[in-house]
């Protein structure tokens, strides 16, 4: 600040920074957007279809409503899955619980259904999808051991939901990587901060346009939808829950179809 240097653009090129800081100094200064085609080929190559572009909702409450739960752990209530086929046909399947009620066991056994048996299940930060996946497993392990839960010719679902993990690949990699980077990230990488620089013009893709906008007011909405007598209303919020969960796997089908026009050009 002393030395005059208040901005990007006023930093020498002579000061040593980590790798990283050097990369986003350079490309701010540039304007220019950054795409290494070899190392995006190579994650698209990894990709097998159909490709199931899945995101979680979840809600946490302090004091536990539910069974095997615990004060503030976060509990998986909605998902939204887009189905990819290879010959580009897309399938949207989702899921929204009850308010009243623990939404867990049905919402495993819809989500071992919709999911396909083969291919890719694309998350955008997949630690979080991968996580919550473990606790359903756990969660259901013991419901099974514990109480009077019974799954006579179903199957197991704690072992059909681990299996799920080794087919996970993270979306946010070519770009938490800086496989492609553009300027106006800043840095970041989170789906709402690349979404509006990719896709400047398109309203579809633009969370403002919902009355849900972040997964802080999913979670808060749901934690109370349960407190509210009214219906219509109860109604009017769920139907904006599933629209957010919604644009978030469809913004991952999007940010793909990028990645592989980037490459093209």
């Amino acid at each position: 600040y002393y030395d005059g240097i208040l901005k990007i653009e006023d930093i020498p090129n002579d000061i040593p920074f980590t790798k990283n800081a050097s990369f986003q100094i350079k490309h701010h200064k540039s304007q220019q957007t950054y795409i290494d085609k070899i190392a995006i080929k190579e994650f698209i190559k990894s990709v097998k279809y159909p490709i199931n572009f899945f995101d979680f909702e979840t809600f946490q409450n302090s004091i536990p409503r539910f069974k095997y739960q615990k004060p503030f752990e976060q509990i998986p209530f909605q998902y939204s899955l887009h189905i990819l086929h290879e010959d580009g046909t897309i399938i949207h399947k989702e899921f929204l619980g009850d308010e009243f009620s623990d939404p867990r066991v049905e919402l495993i056994f819809q989500m071992v259904e919709d999911i396909t048996k083969s291919g890719t299940i694309m998350a955008f930060n997949q630690s979080f999808e991968k996580t919550q996946i473990k606790n359903l497993a756990n969660y259901f392990k013991k419901l099974v051991e514990h109480s009077n839960f019974r799954f006579e010719g179903k199957l197991n679902m704690s072992d059909e939901l681990l299996r799920l993990l080794d087919r996970f690949i993270d979306l946010a990699y070519p770009f938490q990587s800086k496989a492609y980077y553009h300027p106006n990230f800043h840095g970041g990488y989170s789906i709402k901060t690349i979404l509006p620089v990719l896709f400047p013009e398109d309203k579809e893709l633009d969370y403002k346009n919902l009355n849900i906008q972040h997964g802080g007011i999913a979670m808060e909405s749901f934690s109370n939808l349960y407190l509210i007598d009214d219906k219509s209303k109860r109604e009017k919020i769920k139907n904006d829950l599933l629209e957010y969960c919604k644009l978030d796997t469809w913004a991952m089908v999007k940010i793909w179809e990028f990645l592989n026009k980037a490459i093209e050009k």
